[in-house]
């Protein structure tokens, strides 16, 4: 989805774009209000309000999670690994965390692009290479279901990223899931608490969304389930597009058609960066500009710029190189003997935080063009758990 992200995709993120698969778009009304009345203080994030959740998400996260513990030994040297990353160049932001997190470990790092269409054939070219651990982006184990099998047989060690799928280890070749379906829930629950807060608890939001990419609807099912508990006075509704229709560049006409249909919409909640193209603009020129804000998830350059300028009012941001040194430390835990569920799900959903005012988006841009690539100095920080 990346998410960058398609899904970036879920970053998001990442590769949407870059995926065949496609879905009719439509909406469908999702009135957030159901169920017992909540006090709008009332949260379904471990107990805390929307206030609370937005300012938990205003400062830059520094630190990698204090739980991990160091490695009991520097990891062996020369390990041959591989990264899978999907041809759409969001998928590029990835790969230098990946290399760089491997040869920080001594290790031999090759990046390998996919074709969306037939992941399977990389990853076979992968396992016969003889890499010892192999890393994925945006692919779910059911479409590489014969090359998982030979992965298994041949004790290579599959590990992924931007997937739902859940690891087991041995039990089905899958060692651990980076910017997991947690991250999803997290910046769905965000934004939805940032839209709660904003409006005084008055907020009409469409989430436009790729309703074929399940950590998107992840995040839609997130921002709706925190309305219900903690807005019932809100409303939620859900425009669904093809990826066909945002790859040919229909996204703002659906989005502006959308909203005259729907005059009473006053926030526009995108699932991810990639959806943002064009839409301020064709919003301005239909004279609503005035009336919607625009939000979203995995903010970079474009969204930093346009809130910088007043055009968008805050956009979540999501870490991009960190998300594979996370995949590169599951890899060194597993070699030597130390990958456990603890280790996987203090690091499996990536850390967020919010850019809601000029002053902030300003200071983000002048950091690696508005791509944030993680925690302060996270490498060192992995580094120091490595013993390199």
């Amino acid at each position: 989805m990346k998410n960058r992200r398609l899904l970036s995709g879920i970053a998001a993120a990442t590769c949407l774009l870059s995926l065949a698969a496609c879905s009719s778009s439509g909406s469908g009304s999702s009135p957030a209000g159901g169920g017992t009345p909540t006090s709008a203080q009332t949260s379904t994030v471990a107990g805390k309000t929307p206030d609370q959740i937005v300012a938990a998400a205003a400062t830059e996260p520094t630190t990698i999670p204090s739980t991990l513990p160091k490695l009991p030994k520097a990891p062996e040297k020369g390990v041959k690994v591989a990264f899978l990353t999907c041809s759409d160049p969001s998928c590029a932001l990835l790969n230098p965390g990946f290399t760089d997190a491997a040869k920080a470990l001594g290790w031999e790092p090759t990046v390998i692009t996919y074709n969306s269409a037939q992941p399977g054939q990389a990853l076979q070219q992968a396992i016969n290479a003889g890499y010892k651990y192999i890393a994925t982006s945006s692919i779910t184990l059911n479409t590489v279901t014969p090359q998982i099998a030979q992965a298994k047989a041949k004790g290579v060690a599959i590990f992924a990223a931007y997937t739902g799928d859940k690891p087991e280890m041995k039990a089905n070749g899958l060692y651990g899931v980076a910017a997991d379906f947690g991250t999803s829930v997290t910046s769905g629950k965000l934004m939805a608490a940032w839209t709660i807060k904003d409006s005084a608890s008055t907020a009409n939001t469409v989430f436009v969304s790729l309703p074929i990419y399940p950590t998107l609807l992840a995040q839609g099912d997130a921002a709706k389930a925190e309305y219900a508990s903690a807005c019932p006075k809100c409303s939620f509704d859900v425009l669904g597009l093809s990826a066909a229709q945002v790859g040919q560049g229909q996204t703002p006409s659906a989005i502006v058609n959308y909203l005259k249909t729907h005059p009473n919409t006053d926030y526009l909640y995108l699932a991810f960066g990639g959806l943002d193209a064009g839409v301020s603009q064709a919003i301005k020129s239909a004279g609503l500009a005035s009336k919607v804000k625009i939000v979203g998830t995995q903010g970079q350059q474009s969204q930093l710029q346009q809130v910088v300028n007043g055009e968008e009012a805050a956009w979540s941001i999501l870490p991009e190189q960190y998300t594979m040194w996370v995949v590169v430390d599951w890899m060194a835990r597993l070699n030597t003997g130390v990958l456990d569920q603890k280790a996987l799900d203090a690091t499996s959903s990536n850390p967020t935080f919010m850019v809601d005012t000029a002053a902030a988006a300003t200071k983000q841009l002048g950091v690696d063009n508005g791509i944030w690539q993680g925690p302060t100095d996270f490498q060192s920080q992995f580094k120091a758990l490595w013993s390199v």
